[in-house]
């Protein structure tokens, strides 16, 4: 059986056999699997994409991604050449079921870094080596002199919260509450509250401290059932936000305010007076009345749920 590698080894070592080299043959680049972080891939060729982040973007856009307590070194940005390279080499295009020879262009590519801080020493070492580097927008800088677009997105300097809150909620952004907030105020619109609460899961390794302080003021602006579900999903990720007192706290403000919203969706105004009753109400009696809601006919109705 013929094995052209071992023969080229063979003979490559004869060749050198007189220099002071190591050969070996067929070593592994790597321990594990080599993985892409993301591969954000456009569906249609020329669409562009809005977002700050994705300007860059092409058809295939690969993404490294580094958690708060790591950065970008020397050797990861290599890497995530090597990478760009590997795919456009190894992977078929989207469109295709089979690999084709160069059927995934080199000007289709890009690569995009994405990290908590500035990392300085490789910044250092791209200028050292005349690569120009263009921070055309706060927290995102643009590497020329590359094959490929290379950009590195810094999320500690990102300062657009309405386009940008999902990914400063990942890092000690000064901007970090009022993500937090971005978060909170746009579960009222979500069907699926999953990805918040992953989210703010996140947020809570950053500064636990500071999402406690959102959650608690999000508390009377969510439906019982959202905050339920926030609450829940946090216990059983292990992040306590409230005391026992708190939590029953919480949730009777929560059960207050939607008593009150049924109450002023079916009679349009409550006089100030039953308001007041249904603030003094313990937790019961809002659920008997929330729960009774139908057959209350008159504002006038509800004392008889809060006087006995």
């Amino acid at each position: 059986m013929n094995d052209w590698h071992s023969d080229f080894v063979t003979a490559i070592k004869e060749e050198l056999k007189d220099e002071k080299v190591e050969i070996e043959q067929e070593e592994y680049l790597s321990k594990e699997p080599l993985r892409i972080d993301v591969i954000i891939i456009k569906k249609e060729k020329d669409v562009k994409i809005n977002k700050k982040i994705g300007q860059i973007f092409k058809r295939y856009n690969i993404i490294e991604y580094k958690s708060p307590d790591d950065y970008v070194s020397i050797d990861d940005y290599f890497k995530g050449l090597g990478y760009v390279y590997l795919y456009k080499s190894i992977m078929n295009a989207y469109d295709k079921t089979r690999k084709e020879v160069d059927d995934i262009k080199i000007d289709e590519l890009t690569l995009t870094f994405v990290c908590s801080n500035l990392p300085k020493k490789l910044i250092s070492f791209l200028v050292e080596r005349k690569i120009r580097l263009d921070n055309s927008d706060n927290g995102v800088y643009y590497i020329d002199n590359e094959w490929i677009p290379v950009q590195i997105v810094v999320l500690s300097e990102l300062e657009n919260v309405e386009e940008n809150y999902p990914l400063m909620v990942l890092s000690n952004n000064m901007h970090f509450r009022n993500a937090i907030e971005k978060v909170f105020s746009s579960i009222n619109g979500a069907k699926e509250y999953d990805n918040k609460i992953r989210l703010i899961e996140a947020a809570f390794r950053i500064d636990p401290g500071i999402v406690s302080e959102v959650i608690k003021m999000y508390a009377d602006r969510l439906s019982e059932e959202q905050m339920k579900y926030v609450i829940n999903n946090l216990k059983e990720a292990n992040f306590k936000i409230y005391t026992e007192e708190e939590l029953k706290k919480s949730m009777e403000k929560g059960i207050e305010n939607l008593v009150i919203r049924l109450l002023k969706k079916k009679f349009n105004d409550i006089p100030e007076k039953y308001i007041k009753l249904i603030e003094d109400a313990d937790e019961k009696t809002l659920l008997q009345i929330a729960d009774n809601i139908f057959e209350i006919n008159k504002i006038e109705d509800i004392e008889k749920y809060i006087v006995s």
